[in-house]
């Protein structure tokens, strides 16, 4: 999103689609806050979490919009709240936000996970 912003992003392409597992889909949510897994709970197949990138048209700035659809009923996307970052989150706030998230190299020291034992 940050070579897009940043207009470097090649091939300059318009969307992404990638694939995930349900928990990898909570752990996304949980990088957004206990807000955003609040609003969830509950992730069902065929769910999607949908990150876009916007520009605002008066004033140039971007601004990111998190949207969640349940695998299951209606599949009416659903505005997911980022905890620290009103919606329409600001992009310059988001990537503050989710810094901390962006660069983990000891997953066991990150998720508290005591040494493996045999």
């Amino acid at each position: 999103m940050q070579s897009k912003a940043n207009n470097t992003l090649s091939p300059n392409r318009r969307m992404y689609y990638y694939s995930a597992h349900d928990y990898t889909l909570l752990a996304l949510l949980a990088m957004l806050g206990q807000q955003a897994v609040d609003e969830v709970k509950y992730v069902n197949t065929g769910s999607a979490l949908i990150y876009e990138l916007h520009r605002h048209a008066s004033t140039g700035r971007f601004y990111i919009q998190v949207l969640y659809i349940d695998g299951h009923g209606d599949l009416v996307p659903i505005e997911i709240n980022i905890s620290e970052c009103e919606s329409p989150c600001d992009f310059e706030q988001f990537l503050k936000t989710t810094e901390q998230y962006s660069n983990i190299t000891n997953w066991e020291e990150e998720c508290h996970l005591g040494p493996a034992t045999a």
